[in-house]
């Protein structure tokens, strides 16, 4: 049996189409500035070359960012904080009939001229995409509390799907059908040259083939189920005619362990259009040749700056956000940042591409700090589970891990071997992630499948007895002082590198990591189709997202790593079916 199959045809090239030309787009500064002004937060103001909205919290602490515009490229994110939004959350179950209004609101936000203006291409609403919520301790049959609402939008020229880095949009509204988020990377196109394919079906899925090989190594087979016509935007001058193609990709067990999608040009390429086969640049991973961790570990680069500790107490280093700035004589506090890709990166690509797409966006904002990534590692297991995790996940600011996933798991080997276990950290040596573990992690990125189950999965597990709080019970050893956890509760999209570097420029400009990890995934993958999840026998969309925050930490930057004392009490966030 072929490891690549086609489960439908590739359609012929059209005779003709148009590439169509884009222009920045104007800068929404009015839009934002109506939405702050509706929920009571401060107009933006220039900041270089950004137009921002921030609160000032305290003396030497670092303001509480809402908004910002980047006055160059039009791109606008406004985001939430989940602080707020928990007060006001609402039932499921009385939410249900305020979505066909929410989704009339979220229409008119995002064809408001100020927004997206209107052009030779067609905007789309999707439908809501309610973010859940829930706390721990709460009674087993408590339900679901709506957070906020999530809308994203799609784009059509000529009616086929535009995807892409650009044509990106989302709102979020809060219960009371106010917009309170919005993301915008979308510049306004017009039609222009037409070409005519010469590009044969045969071509086509020769390509597909080549693009998919280094993703089906050994027992893996990749299934195509969607080839279809559309259009690449990389956020550049074109929206580009390509082949869209999709694949599921099968264990040996036959089982789904992720989403594949890609790109063939149907003429010469007037920018970059991304390539699965194609490798990335710039240095490689650290590996060991034996797979087993090093007599001497590695020692982050960047020592006593934010989240760094003194020693093991908590009490010593109370004070190392305000202190980090004096002991490096004013300069930014550095966030250090350890990513940790799969040990099949020298065959495929698409580990190290989602790595440094996250990496990209993090250092792409001139903010309050410096991100630098001072632990560039192969994953291995035992960087995770065991002792040597304090030098490895422990030992940085934000962990980013790149492996396969599923329910609690990850394979650092393809999507078979050398799996760490979340139920297995906090024991066994490893005493867990944060500064009650004598450590820095306050923020992991885990950038693989189904590795956070929500309490609505755990509640509606296969053979599970229906309590949704054992959607708690594995984190409770990792969060050891550590802020938070975001992930998939579904199979997601890899190479997700849009998404990554989408999530990393908004985090690292100061807004609320959690809400900020949430839009960028639902403006990401809106409409990505669904499969049939075995874990709860129900048909769930790809690319549902999921995460574990301390309830201390609700709205909090991704840059503040002030010590904290192991979880008393978490919070689950998950955008629903």
């Amino acid at each position: 049996m072929s490891k690549i199959q086609f489960n439908v045809p590739v359609p012929a090239a059209p005779k003709e189409i148009h590439v169509y030309n884009t222009t920045t787009a104007a800068v929404p500064v009015e839009f934002v500035n109506q939405k702050l002004n509706a929920i009571n937060l401060p107009q933006m103001k220039p900041d270089a070359s950004l137009q921002v909205s921030r609160t000032t919290i305290a003396p030497d602490t670092h303001d509480e960012v809402h908004a910002f515009v980047n006055q160059t490229t039009g791109d606008a994110h406004l985001v939430p904080n989940l602080a707020k939004l928990v007060t006001e959350a609402v039932p499921l179950s009385q939410h249900q009939a305020q979505l066909p209004a929410i989704r009339s609101t979220a229409l008119a936000a995002l064809t408001d001229a100020k927004f997206i203006v209107k052009d030779a291409t067609t905007l789309l609403a999707s439908d809501g995409i309610q973010l859940l919520g829930s706390q721990s301790g709460s009674p087993a049959n408590a339900e679901a509390q709506v957070i906020m609402t999530l809308v994203p939008a799609t784009r059509q020229a000529a009616g086929l799907r535009v995807y892409g880095a650009g044509s990106k949009a989302m709102v979020a509204l809060n219960n009371r059908n106010t917009v309170v988020g919005a993301l915008r990377r979308w510049n306004p196109a017009t039609v222009g040259q037409a070409i005519q394919p010469t590009i044969t079906t045969a071509q086509v899925q020769a390509d597909i083939e080549r693009q998919l090989g280094p993703s089906t190594s050994g027992d893996i087979t990749a299934v195509v189920d969607v080839v279809t016509h559309g259009y690449y935007d990389g956020h550049g001058r074109f929206l580009q005619p390509v082949y869209r193609f999709e694949a599921n990709l099968l264990n040996r067990d036959n089982k789904i362990f992720a989403r594949v999608g890609g790109y063939v040009p149907m003429g010469k390429p007037l920018e970059p259009i991304p390539d699965l086969a194609t490798k990335p640049t710039g240095p490689s991973p650290n590996q060991t040749p034996d797979g087993k961790a090093p007599v001497a570990h590695p020692i982050s680069a960047t020592h006593d700056v934010i989240g760094g500790l003194a020693g093991n107490a908590i009490e010593a280093a109370t004070g190392a956000v305000t202190g980090a700035v004096a002991a490096i004589g004013g300069a930014k506090p550095v966030i250090t940042v350890g990513e940790f890709v799969n040990q099949e990166w020298p065959t495929n690509p698409a580990y190290i591409d989602m790595a440094n797409h996250f990496l990209s966006g993090l250092t792409s904002v001139n903010g309050a700090v410096t991100f630098s990534r001072t632990l560039w590692w192969t994953a291995y297991s035992w960087q995770v589970n065991g002792p040597q995790s304090k030098n490895y996940m422990n030992a940085v600011n934000v962990a980013f891990t790149v492996p396969h996933g599923d329910w609690l798991l990850n394979t650092c080997l393809g999507n078979y071997g050398d799996l760490w276990y979340v139920n297995k950290i906090g024991v066994g040596g490893n005493p867990g992630f944060g500064a009650a573990a004598g450590g820095k992690l306050s923020t992991w990125v885990i950038a693989s499948c189904e590795v956070i189950p929500s309490m609505y999965d755990r509640q509606h597990e296969v053979g599970g007895d229906g309590n949704p709080q054992h959607a708690f019970d594995a984190w409770w050893g990792v969060f050891q002082g550590l802020h938070s956890v975001v992930g998939f509760r579904t199979i997601m999209f890899y190479p997700d590198d849009d998404t990554m570097y989408s999530f990393g420029q908004a985090a690292a400009q100061g807004v609320d990591v959690h809400t900020a990890w949430f839009q960028a995934v639902a403006a990401h993958h809106a409409n990505e189709g669904t499969y049939l999840d075995t874990h709860i026998n129900q048909t769930v969309h790809y690319d549902r997202a999921s995460a574990i925050v301390d309830a201390r930490n609700l709205g909090q930057p991704i840059y503040n790593v002030a010590p904290k004392s192991k979880a008393t009490q978490l919070w689950n966030f998950w955008m629903n079916n």
